[in-house]
């Protein structure tokens, strides 16, 4: 993890949560991203809310974006006549913004190594054991011997840690049309967050952006373009320039932010997050590009409570081959040469917890850099598995059900399978 001391917030006014906001499309939201040579160092996520750890090795290099500034936005609105809302059933209203996603920019040329893959397994995840959790933390006034105060937490069974609230993260350079949540239903899954360029309902786009003393961040909502903090929750717009996280929450707010309360110990805004029925199933769906800028992007799901406590400083994560809570790496570029026609083509996973630490070996996913793609990840309690699959920008509708036919049939879908240890 990375090397920022994190102390507690004092004071951070939380806003209602986001409900349901939508705006009326007009001309696409695309952004041209420019090649460039630099390069980025494996594992470093810069950005306001980033940071997968890569390696996990101590002092990677892991940080929040400093923001001393606020941005209160403003909440889109629904044109004159609109019914708005995401329909109860069936596929999402057409999003012209959202649907230019579809369209390819350009064609993806395949790594040079061409053994790219579109289904990769992570298979007996969850074990008897434990992980340190986050349970107060005590800032000093001279900013020095602040303290981080955790307790083990025992658990066991399927997917643990992965079935307690999970949070959806991305590093820019990134272009995002859609995002879903889903958990088991009757005769499968039901959607019970969505957003697109126009309407957002469920869930919230937030990000370590609220500064506090002693040189931290902690999350709030954030701007339109996830760069800065906002009073309230704003309607996201898609795109998010190089360097730049943010990550989504449910839009519920916690109830407590004190160890045993509903979300445990939780500095700044506190939100839940998405964690499925009661054993964890659950399906995160998200539609996105990786265009090539001057950093490399990343989508990792993390613990709730890691980015409600401190997600570069004080959290439940381990270090190395101890990972704690858990984090899975869905899809991350790793560094290297940028530049047009060189820049890294492969996307990288890997999954941490207190079992140990395993990756996709020598199979990846193809970088979606002109041609969109769409990325689930099946957390299956029944199978003990997490599952990954890359399907095409139009595989997915992102409807309100999805059937247990259709889940089956991604869980049985071909490729590489990774044992956790």
């Amino acid at each position: 993890m990375g090397a920022r001391t994190h102390t507690r917030l004092g004071g951070l006014a939380l806003a209602a949560p986001l409900g349901l906001v939508m705006c009326s499309s007009g001309a696409p939201l695309e952004h041209a991203s420019d090649p460039d040579a630099s390069a980025a160092v494996h594992g470093n996520h810069v950005g306001g809310s980033g940071g997968s750890s890569g390696s996990n090795a101590p002092g990677s290099g892991d940080d929040g974006s400093a923001s001393a500034g606020g941005d209160s936005g403003s909440a889109a609105t629904p044109p004159p006549g609109s019914e708005g809302g995401v329909p109860a059933t069936g596929s999402p209203a057409s999003c012209p913004a959202s649907d230019v996603g579809n369209t390819p920019l350009g064609k993806d040329t395949p790594d040079a190594t061409g053994t790219a893959v579109d289904a990769i397994t992570y298979t007996g995840v969850g074990a008897a054991g434990s992980y340190n959790q986050v349970v107060s933390s005590t800032m000093a006034p001279t900013c020095v011997a602040n303290t981080c105060n955790k307790v083990p937490k025992s658990v066991s069974g399927p997917l643990v840690p992965f079935n307690e609230e999970m949070t959806m993260v991305f590093s820019g350079p990134m272009d995002l049309y859609q995002v879903a949540a889903y958990e088991p239903a009757a005769g499968g899954y039901s959607r019970v967050a969505y957003w697109d360029r126009c309407t957002s309902e469920g869930l919230a786009f937030v990000g370590n952006k609220h500064w506090y003393t002693c040189g931290g961040n902690v999350q709030s909502y954030v701007s339109p373009d996830g760069t800065k903090e906002s009073a309230t929750a704003v309607l996201f717009g898609g795109h998010l320039d190089a360097g730049v996280g943010v990550n989504v929450m449910s839009a519920t707010p916690c109830a407590g932010t004190a160890a045993g309360t509903d979300c445990g110990f939780s500095l700044g805004l506190a939100l839940h997050g998405f964690a499925g029925d009661a054993a964890g199933s659950k399906i995160f769906a998200t539609k996105l590009r990786m265009p090539v800028g001057n950093v490399t992007p990343a989508y990792w799901i993390l613990p709730a409570q890691v980015v409600r406590s401190s997600q570069y400083g004080c959290n439940c994560r381990g270090e190395g081959g101890q990972g704690g809570c858990g984090e899975l790496d869905v899809a991350e570029v790793l560094g290297g040469n940028t530049a047009t026609p060189a820049h890294p083509m492969q996307a990288t996973t890997t999954i941490y917890s207190f079992q140990g630490v395993t990756n996709g070996g020598m199979s990846y996913f193809q970088r979606p850099v002109y041609e969109t793609a769409t990325f689930l990840v099946i957390f299956d309690a029944p199978s003990q598995s997490i599952a990954l699959r890359r399907l095409a920008a139009t595989d997915f509708d992102f409807a309100a059900t999805v059937s247990s036919a259709k889940v089956g049939a991604w869980l049985a879908q071909a490729g590489t399978t990774r044992k956790m240890p």
